[in-house]
């Protein structure tokens, strides 16, 4: 598969072997400049710290690339992609007025502004071409990325119930905002199915069509 369609059909084993050629060491440290593997500061008590392995093997790395072993908050999640579609800068968010000429000051590049045009790239591809398709709100152009895991059960994965996340970013010809959906053991989504594409992605459309 090529990189896009290791994005559009969510290989586990392509995001493996990107994570392998990445190393140990720099995937790591990528998550790290993303702000997903340390507490955030914001003006809102309660926010947890994420969790991750105490000692980072290769084995790690491989599932961790595909979403199994770190957990992040949702506001992490939505800061980080923001980073990827803004041009490449991690701004700390606000739950306060702030204008664009504050934000700036405060942002510190993370990535390359090729980089991000690249992800951008693959955002607008999974939502034309892949799991986006249900998020789509005409005149909108919804790109974006699901995420379909095992729930989390007493410290074990559970076979039989999902944890399921979208990451919406719109319009893609140039993204200004971010929605994230997470939906909690969903039993049936489009279709019947439960993975993200049927149960968080339909909610993306759902609440951009109230919104937008």
């Amino acid at each position: 598969l090529s990189i896009p369609e290791v994005f559009q059909y969510s290989s586990n084993i392509g995001t493996a072997a990107v994570a392998d050629r990445v190393g140990v060491e720099g995937h790591q440290e990528f998550l790290t400049r993303l702000g997903l593997l340390t507490k955030m500061d914001t003006e809102m008590p309660g926010v947890a710290t994420p969790t991750q392995p105490r000692t980072w093997k290769k084995i790690n790395s491989v599932t961790i690339s595909f979403g199994h072993g770190v957990a992040t908050t949702p506001l992490q999640t939505a800061v980080a992609a923001a980073a990827l579609m803004n041009g490449g800068y991690l701004i700390p968010p606000t739950f306060l007025p702030r204008s664009a000429e504050e934000a700036q000051k405060i942002a510190r590049r993370v990535i390359k502004e090729k980089t991000s045009a690249d992800m951008r790239y693959l955002y607008d591809w999974n939502g034309v071409k892949g799991s986006g398709r249900s998020a789509q709100v005409e005149g909108y152009r919804v790109g974006g990325k699901t995420g379909t895991a095992d729930k989390v059960i007493n410290g074990r994965y559970a076979k039989d119930k999902n944890f399921n996340a979208f990451v919406a970013a719109f319009p893609m010809d140039k993204p200004r905002y971010i929605i994230l959906t997470i939906i909690d053991a969903p039993v049936s989504g489009e279709h019947g199915g439960r993975t993200a594409a049927s149960t968080a992605a339909p909610m993306i459309k759902q609440i951009l069509s109230r919104v937008a």
